[in-house]
């Protein structure tokens, strides 16, 4: 089985994984997101940050431009991880694995040898001088703030789409392209110059003789508190100081949001006015926020209001989980540990002064990133809002049976569709159930070379026993250790029953979880990285971080105990006895059967990857 914009893999370069892209593209990618979406401009925009650095000449060609720097196996978007480790040992003078292990962690599925050193068509001072371009960050933020300032004029400029003719709404679609285009060459730029300036921040620490990464020292740097987390939670006390909202949430979303539909005055009137400010500015954001076809806060409420439910009981419960007192008390943390550093390299004047050059750059370029990320994720957002109302009317008609199927289209089909959508109808019903199929299968995180036929990949459902391990073995991404109770949502709209002091299991380390982690104990990542949205918004909420465990989402029962230390990256099952019904932090099961023997405790295994479509 391949997804027809399936590539093969390069034989120079062969080391393969889904580090960053499986966080905000974490399904396959449909028709038009490969066409006219991220999977048409994610790769140019990788191999342009390459060509500036003078890593590797800019490939001539369309299909040369995408091919090196990211692929598409089995529908799923592939980064060149070869060309990462590359680019470490050139532009930082990192070691090769600890370079990409930013990306990569510890992960048992990560090839240990290191990559050879071919011959460069750069020089080391083309190298260096993007390296302390990099450090000053001068020019990029200029080039951030007129981005910022793009988006906002789409936004404002955003035609009423259900007056749109179709050949509107495909001139809207294509009109957003080159504003993404531009938004992810500052991303990746971004993510490199994120990437260099954490690990050299790494080794002037440990030079200075206090090892531990960077991790510590850019503690309430990441920005984990700004929107929307810190507004979704004064929203969340507005829920639980008004007793009538609480009654709404206490009988179910689907009664709320019928309601705050229709709601104008009193409680629910301001509540509908804080979400609809909130959904303004981020209604991009999902559990896939980089692939069209993808349920965000603005397409289905109910993503939203499930953390909103979340929050608002932990707020009931005092000010604990407050992300803003959290991330006060974690950057005072961090201060001492920049003060440690700083009385260290006093003697140093020449390593002092890199040091303050180092830690002011890595900390603007976490911000940087997530800032960009965020636009590059509305740009997306404004595409998806303009395929859906074609998709809607199709549907109103009955020529489509599901929204989604319109974006089973290619970019080179919009204009005949939108003349006249009969003539293709039959062949997106066909790709929808191809698409539907691949995504079913769970895609190998990291490959080396070309990857087995996507019919040899693990089903996403089939879960894995532990065969008698008590512990899962990761990356510590964030210090700390806590044992709780385990919750594995399916969704980050389906948290279920998240409480304060739970241990929060998800198979991404994206930004859609962020919303949640003020109420979780401790967070473990199938995937992630120490660099993934989850590890820094852990570290600037003072929240112990396992990623990289690669199946704990399968192998950690519903409300099992677990051991969480952040420090060593381990993940430990604090008892063979499940979460009993009644007690304090019991989790019902997930689906009423028995505990499995080969999990790490509680009840039958949580599916490991769901296609976003079909959330629990």
């Amino acid at each position: 089985m391949e997804w027809q914009f399936d590539e093969l893999a390069s034989m120079t370069y062969p080391l393969y994984s889904r580090a960053v892209l499986g966080d905000l593209c974490p399904d396959p990618v449909t028709p038009l997101t490969a066409t006219v979406g991220v999977g048409a401009e994610l790769g140019p925009a990788w191999a342009n940050v390459y060509a500036q650095t003078g890593l590797r000449p800019l490939p001539e060609g369309t299909a040369a431009l995408r091919h090196l720097p990211v692929a598409m196996f089995g529908g799923y978007l592939y980064l060149n991880t070869s060309l990462l480790r590359l680019f470490g040992i050139n532009a930082s003078g990192a070691d090769p694995m600890a370079f990409a292990q930013q990306y990569l962690g510890e992960r048992r599925d990560v090839p240990r040898q290191r990559d050879e050193r071919p011959s460069l068509d750069t020089t080391a001072e083309s190298l260096q001088s993007w390296t302390q371009a990099a450090l000053s960050g001068a020019a990029d933020r200029q080039e951030h703030a007129r981005a910022g300032r793009r988006l906002a004029e789409l936004r404002a400029t955003r035609p009423k789409l259900a007056d749109c003719s179709a050949e509107d709404l495909v001139a809207r679609l294509r009109s957003v392209r080159g504003e993404l285009r531009e938004s992810l060459r500052l991303f990746t730029q971004a993510e490199l110059a994120t990437a260099v300036t954490n690990d050299l921040l790494t080794r002037i620490s440990e030079d200075a003789g206090h090892p531990g990464g960077a991790g510590a020292l850019l503690a309430g740097r990441g920005g984990a508190v700004t929107d929307p987390v810190e507004r979704l939670w004064r929203l969340a006390r507005q829920v639980t100081e008004s007793g009538k909202l609480g009654q709404l949430f206490d009988r179910g979303l689907g009664s709320l949001a019928s309601e705050l539909d229709a709601a104008r005055n009193g409680d629910l009137g301001r509540l509908r006015g804080g979400l609809l400010a909130l959904l303004a500015e981020h209604g991009h954001v999902g559990p896939a926020e980089w692939e069209l076809s993808g349920q965000t806060w603005a397409t289905d409420s109910r993503l939203l209001l499930g953390q909103l439910d979340v929050l608002r009981r932990a707020s009931a419960e005092g000010d604990q989980a407050d992300p803003a007192t959290r991330s006060l008390q974690r950057a005072d943390r961090g201060t001492e540990s920049v003060a440690l550093i700083r009385r260290s390299l006093s003697a140093s004047p020449v390593a002092a002064q890199r040091f303050e050059e180092t830690w002011g750059a890595a900390g603007r370029w976490l911000l940087a990133r997530r800032r960009i990320r965020q636009i590059a994720s509305a740009l997306h957002h404004e595409q998806r809002l303009a395929a859906r109302e074609l998709g809607r009317r199709q549907v109103a008609s009955g020529l489509l049976d599901d929204v989604d199927q319109i974006f089973m289209l290619l970019e080179a089909e919009l204009d005949e569709f939108a003349a006249d959508p009969v003539n293709l109808a039959e062949t997106l019903h066909m790709r929808a159930y191809d698409y539907h199929a691949i995504a079913t299968y769970q895609p190998p995180f990291v490959t080396v070379g070309q990857p087995p036929p996507v019919v040899r990949w693990p089903k996403g459902s089939t879960a894995k026993a532990l065969a008698g391990r008590r512990a899962l073995t990761g990356t510590g991404a964030a210090h700390g250790a806590v044992t709780g109770p385990a919750t594995v949502p399916r969704s980050p709209g389906t948290p279920g029953r998240l409480r304060t002091g739970d241990v929060l299991v998800v198979g991404s380390g994206g930004p859609c979880w962020l919303p949640l982690l003020p109420v979780a104990a401790a967070v473990v990542v199938d995937a992630g990285a120490p660099l993934s949205e989850v590890a820094v918004a852990c570290r600037d909420l003072a929240i112990p971080c396992v990623v990289a465990t690669v199946d704990a989402t399968t192998r950690i029962g519903q409300g099992a105990t677990v051991e969480v230390d952040g420090f060593s990256g381990t993940v430990r099952l604090a008892g063979r006895e499940s979460a009993t019904p009644g007690s304090r932090n019991a989790h019902p099961p997930s689906d009423g059967r028995s505990p499995t023997d080969g999990q790490l405790g509680g009840t039958a295994p949580i599916r490991a990857r769901q296609p976003h479509r079909n959330p629990a």
